[in-house]
């Protein structure tokens, strides 16, 4: 019996609070469209204007999470010119994900505080640390209904959008690198998946995006990206062809985005060409005495240069460690940073498995330790330098310690 009586002390506590706040202020919730596509912008207008006009009067609204939609503030405009008549338009960019009837529910407050509070706060508020006292009523509001329609086929952009490149060249030579950019540009929803090209068999290749602006606005995002890829092989490839499916919410049609292949040509560098294979001093079958006096100048020359190397050992590794490509290595911090370097100095051939696990860790999330992969490079190079001492007799403490 207590608990009963308990319920419909409840019930009567919440119609009551209920019917409170329906006589507090009026809405109105409305949206452009309500037979939208799925990802098609879709902007919704909640206005609220204040019914009781005793006391003055505030309101707060907020979108409920779901999987079904992604909702932003556009904006909220205020007119409260007029004492105890406050009057709030709140507009919301709304994005349906989901193929099937979907609801949008908002929780909305009514703030309410009487003269006499407000005129306190004034008062006490000296450090602007205490705010006003008010009484809060929650009206519940009806949701918002939206059939969302399906695509016929499969898109990979919806709105309006158009999409551009530049690319530095199509000849390259086995060192060096080609640039190319994309750029997307148009209004709509933002997939921030999207990628022009992706991997391509036998090519290195970095990525990065540039978002030049992406604003929200009532038809959707106003985008211009930039789609940056740097690209190197050791042969002859071709960058695809690109063919982007669209969806115009203008012209409620579908449409093509293309953009044609390119051959690279690749140019092998004949190294062989690049040595002096000239034997010198030349091999005589006398002595020559003149030729003798330099030999033992050359050793001399050769001791004094062991000499200070063993002396200043520190230094030459020092040196040769504050290269361009270690102060480069050490400096980056990401994944693509990394990837960066090595392949803008050429050294993917040196670290071709510590190139694949940074694309791993770029392209497929893997969970490759970028710290250890790093430290590899590292060591790798330095390891090289040391090489380089060695065949000159130079045993240098550094290049001793494994």
């Amino acid at each position: 019996m207590k608990k009963s009586l308990g319920r419909i002390l409840l019930l009567l506590f919440l119609g009551l609070s209920l019917l409170k706040a329906n006589n507090l202020a009026t809405y109105k919730l409305f949206a452009n469209k309500t037979t939208p596509y799925e990802k098609e912008a879709v902007t919704i207008t909640f206005e609220a204007t204040q019914k009781d006009h005793t006391d003055d009067m505030m309101f707060s609204l907020q979108p409920k999470k779901s999987k079904d939609y992604k909702i932003i503030l556009l904006s909220k405009k205020s007119d409260n010119n007029q004492k105890h008549n406050a009057h709030t338009v709140f507009t919301y960019l709304l994005f349906p994900l989901k193929v099937k009837a979907i609801l949008v529910n908002f929780d909305f407050i009514i703030h309410t505080a009487s003269d006499s509070a407000i005129a306190q706060s004034v008062i006490d508020d000296h450090d602007d640390s205490i705010g006003i006292n008010t009484h809060d009523a929650t009206l519940k509001i009806k949701p918002l209904s939206l059939q969302v329609k399906k695509f016929s086929h499969a898109v990979d952009l919806v709105g309006d959008f158009s999409l551009k490149e530049k690319i530095q060249d199509t000849t390259i030579n086995q060192y060096q690198s080609l640039n190319i950019i994309y750029t997307l540009e148009g209004e709509g929803y933002e997939n921030k998946s999207f990628k022009p090209i992706h991997k391509i068999d036998g090519v290195t290749m970095f990525f990065e995006t540039n978002t030049i602006y992406a604003k929200a606005t009532k038809k959707g995002y106003k985008i211009k990206r930039e789609y940056i890829y740097t690209l190197s092989a050791k042969n002859n490839f071709t960058i695809p062809a690109i063919h982007i499916e669209a969806f115009s919410v203008k012209k409620k049609k579908y449409y093509l985005l293309n953009i044609s292949k390119h051959s690279i040509d690749v140019t092998k560098i004949d190294t062989s060409k690049l040595l002096d294979n000239e034997e010198y001093p030349k091999t005589k079958s006398f002595i020559n005495i003149q030729e003798m006096k330099e030999f033992f100048i050359y050793i001399l020359i050769f001791l004094s240069g062991y000499l200070t190397a063993k002396l200043q050992s520190t230094t030459l590794i020092k040196k040769k460690t504050d290269s361009k490509e270690l102060q480069a290595l050490k400096k980056s911090q990401t994944a693509k940073e990394l990837l960066f370097v090595i392949i803008n100095n050429h050294l993917d051939n040196r670290f071709a498995n510590e190139v694949q696990l940074l694309e791993d860790i770029i392209y497929n999330d893997a969970d490759h330790k970028l710290n250890n992969i790093k430290n590899k490079i590292i060591k790798g190079m330095k390891n090289a330098d040391c090489s380089f001492f060695t065949t000159l007799f130079i045993s240098t403490p550094a290049c001793s310690r494994k």
